[in-house]
């Protein structure tokens, strides 16, 4: 009788230990898989972060290139408005039929006609300003549009950035997790191997709740 009790708690015992067995084995399993997991995603991150801030300075280059166009169009006009001022002012109206008639577009025009009717106290100096409704320069708008888009560009980089320290940080506490389910096979007293166990476990589980957090 003592002997089939002796050995009936020896195979409660085993079946005890290979339960403990198969857990950590599969919570050591799932752990590597989320490390593995974690340094993908945070390697695609990184890619991403770089792909962006490659887009966003060349786009930005593209805007600074409209710029300066929209201003070497400003200043051609400038001169033209300089020359069709003073041709008017001196009254030289064969030239001032020819700059209208050759050189002045009828956009430039408009510009110009409002320019004029503005009371000289509240006139702008040059009628190629922002205020002006009748001047309208497509490179800077063109280019304002391309600035908005480099920065939406480097909003994602910099999104991406952080994913990929969020996936690295994630990825450093699962070895942590891993290195604390290894140990509990190795110690003898039942509580400290349930105890690490069981927070090898919530490490785990907190890491694959952030992934999903992070978008998967």
């Amino acid at each position: 009788m003592e002997h089939a009790r002796e050995q009936q708690h020896v195979q409660g015992h085993l079946l005890l230990r290979t339960k403990f067995d198969l857990a950590v084995a599969v919570l050591l399993g799932l752990t590597v898989m989320a490390i593995a997991w974690g340094a993908y995603r945070a390697e695609v991150s990184s890619k991403d972060g770089e792909h962006y801030f490659n887009r966003s300075d060349e786009t930005l280059g593209s805007a600074h290139k409209l710029e300066l166009q929209g201003d070497q169009e400003v200043a051609t006009y400038e001169q033209l408005f300089l020359q069709y001022e003073q041709d008017k002012a001196e009254g030289r109206t064969k030239a001032v039929a020819y700059l209208r008639r050759r050189l002045i577009t009828p956009d430039l025009m408009g510009a110009i006609t409002w320019w004029e009717q503005r009371p000289k106290t509240t006139r702008p100096p040059t009628p190629f300003v922002g205020a002006n409704p009748k001047y309208h320069n497509d490179y800077y708008e063109r280019g304002s549009d391309l600035e908005e888009e480099a920065a939406l560009y480097l909003g994602k980089a910099h999104k991406s950035e952080q994913h990929m320290i969020d996936y690295t940080i994630v990825s450093v506490l699962l070895t942590v997790a891993l290195f604390l389910l290894g140990l509990s096979t190795q110690l003898a007293t039942p509580w400290v191997r349930y105890g690490l166990l069981g927070f090898g476990a919530l490490i785990l589980l907190a890491a694959i709740a952030r992934f999903v957090d992070l978008g998967l």
